[in-house]
Formats: C-alpha cells, sequence, structure tokens
C-alpha cells in the first residue's frame, strides 16, 4: 500500500483537497485495477480505473476511483470477502450515488482508493465509462469540469459531502452531452 502514498495518493477522511492527475497516478491506478482484476476473478466481471484520477492533469482529490462490474442477481457476499481479505472496508451501499462502496486506507482516516461496485454493463457502469472517456478524450468538457469542481472546493471548504452534491449538475450535463454525441456518430 506504501506505492500508493509514495505517488503522491491519500486524502484524510475529513479533508477536501485537489491535486493534478499525473502519469504516476494513471499507472498507480492501472496497478490497483490489476491486483484487483486477479484478487477478484470469479466474482466479478469488469474492472476499470474511472474518475478523475483516470485523466491526466485533470485537477482530483488524490483518491483512485475504480469500478467493479457485477451480474444484476450477484451476491454481495462471496464479493465481499475477497474485499475484507484485501484489507477494504465495506462503506455500504451508496445505490444510485455509487454502489456498494468499499474503501482502501493507507492508514485510519487516509484514504488512497473507493471501489464502486456496481452492475456490469448497468446505467452506473455505463456512466462511469462515459464520463472518464469524455473527460479523456475533450479539452473542453475538462475545462468546464475542472471550472466547477475548483469553485465549488471553494465554496465547501473541506465538506466532502457538498462538493460531491454540488458538481453533480456539470456531471449530468456532461454524460447527457456524451449520450448526445454517442447517438449523433455514424
Amino acid at each position: 500500500m506504501e506505492w500508493l502514498t509514495d505517488v503522491g495518493l491519500g486524502l484524510d477522511s475529513h479533508q477536501l483537497r485537489l491535486d493534478r492527475t499525473n502519469t504516476r497516478w494513471i499507472t498507480a491506478g492501472e496497478r490497483l485495477r490489476d491486483e484487483l482484476a486477479v484478487q477478484l476473478a470469479g466474482v466479478v466481471l469488469g474492472i476499470e480505473h474511472i474518475g478523475s484520477t483516470s485523466v491526466v492533469g485533470l485537477l482530483a482529490k488524490p483518491i483512485i476511483d475504480i469500478a467493479a462490474g457485477i451480474t444484476a442477481d450477484q451476491e454481495l457476499p462471496p464479493v465481499r470477502e475477497r474485499f475484507d481479505a484485501a484489507g477494504w472496508i465495506y462503506r455500504g451501499d451508496a445505490g444510485a450515488d455509487g454502489g456498494h462502496v468499499f474503501v482502501l486506507e493507507a492508514k485510519p482516516s487516509l484514504r488512497v482508493a473507493h471501489v464502486h461496485v456496481v452492475e456490469f454493463g448497468g446505467e452506473q457502469w455505463r456512466k462511469y465509462v462515459l464520463l472518464r472517456d469524455l473527460l479523456r478524450r475533450s479539452p473542453t468538457a475538462r475545462a468546464r469540469y475542472e471550472t466547477v469542481k475548483q469553485r465549488v472546493a471553494a465554496e465547501v471548504g473541506d465538506d466532502r459531502v457538498a462538493y460531491t452534491e454540488r458538481k453533480s449538475g456539470v456531471v449530468s450535463r456532461l454524460l447527457d452531452e456524451a449520450i448526445d454525441e454517442r447517438h449523433a456518430a455514424p
């Protein structure tokens, strides 16, 4: 786990800070994704590095976000057992706001990664991947998202819940545009 903090990842659970995503974070996210793929083999259908830490140069909380996809009828206990064995902490079911959430801490209250267990190919899965891909390819989308993130972070201080809620509008608009763009493509 030290390899995650060595590249600058980690945020106290009562703090909000944005830093620029760099290639070391991308590499760390890919490594974590690959390790989870091995640990969760047979119980998940797919794993993706998502969120702002998957987009080089974008301002992000220094916490890796991963989506892990399961079938709609998959029972959670076998998945949870694998996460528990790997040192992840189950934080509950956030429903449409993030699925089943698992947290990896480098030390108590210092979060380095979140995993969102959602239905593979379901609406949440598609939105996570769609937003990530849009932000990777569109400088305009990145700039719009970053402007809102900076403004909201300045307004809410260390209130991470308010931060997430207040930037949800721009996320929804970006997703709508990405969906429209996808439908318009030949």
